[in-house]
């Protein structure tokens, strides 16, 4: 569900809007190189990176302020621009439902391609959704103005993470990649655990106003994004035990194709 707040203190310098798009667009060419060594294809690279990042470049004048102002609210930035975004499905009283195109339709097509071209079993990612989902559905709590809050969103991403190594180790394990299997359970399980288990709770709730519920929106819209990190991240840490994972990064990245 969106909300709009008054974002006040001081506008952001020119020099520190360009020092911080700078960084941001080196993380993101860091963030997407890795993808791409993970085991994303190019279209699921630039669906995961192309629509999150204009989300976040574009609030970033907004979000630079709030930074600097005791008052900010980042999230409230963030979320102001993800609300172009969002479409409406259906209404029931006063409650709009609908899905945001970057914190719904992302994790669901893609998670969905990955399943549909098996690179990712069926039976394991079903297990792992489900215990996601049970695990951010007890750190949530509803904000009637705010929407869903998840609190610690990293735990049921690096718990995700987790399995899915632990599932790759098992004897007789279906052969997978461990990192696509870590982002389809950490997103998805997110997004059941936060909204959609929890939707009955903003529809039912007795609004003085017609409001806005959106599906991977808002709030949830950061959650999903940063499991999908965290979760990858993790995945990282894991598989660095067995192969040299962030040699292999930075030998992209220095142009060195020799190994």
């Amino acid at each position: 569900m969106t909300s709009t707040q008054l974002i006040t203190g001081a506008s952001p310098s020119l020099p520190i809007l360009i020092l911080a798009a700078t960084f941001i667009l080196f993380v993101i060419e860091v963030f997407a190189l890795y993808l791409h060594l993970a085991g994303f294809t190019a279209i699921e690279v630039i669906l995961l990176i192309a629509l999150p990042s204009f989300i976040y470049l574009t609030a970033l004048p907004m979000v630079t302020s709030a930074l600097l102002s005791v008052s900010g609210n980042t999230a409230s930035a963030v979320s102001d621009i993800a609300k172009y975004v969002d479409v409406p499905l259906f209404s029931f009283g006063k409650a709009t439902i609908g899905v945001n195109l970057v914190g719904f339709s992302i994790p669901v097509i893609i998670s969905v391609k990955l399943l549909l071209q098996k690179r990712i079993p069926l039976k394991e990612t079903s297990l792992l959704v489900l215990i996601v989902s049970v695990i951010a559905y007890l750190f949530t709590r509803f904000e009637p103005g705010t929407g869903m809050v998840i609190y610690m969103s990293a735990i049921p991403a690096i718990l995700a993470a987790a399995i899915s190594f632990m599932l790759k180790k098992m004897k007789g394990a279906s052969n997978f990649n461990p990192a696509l299997l870590s982002y389809a359970g950490a997103t998805m399980g997110i997004l059941f655990g936060v909204d959609i288990l929890n939707l009955h709770r903003a529809i039912t709730y007795p609004w003085d106003e017609a409001v806005f519920i959106s599906i991977g929106g808002s709030s949830v819209l950061d959650a999903i994004f940063v499991a999908g990190i965290v979760a990858l991240l993790a995945d990282l840490v894991f598989r660095s035990q067995e192969e040299n994972v962030i040699g292999n990064l930075i030998k992209r990245l220095t142009g060195d194709r020799h190994k």
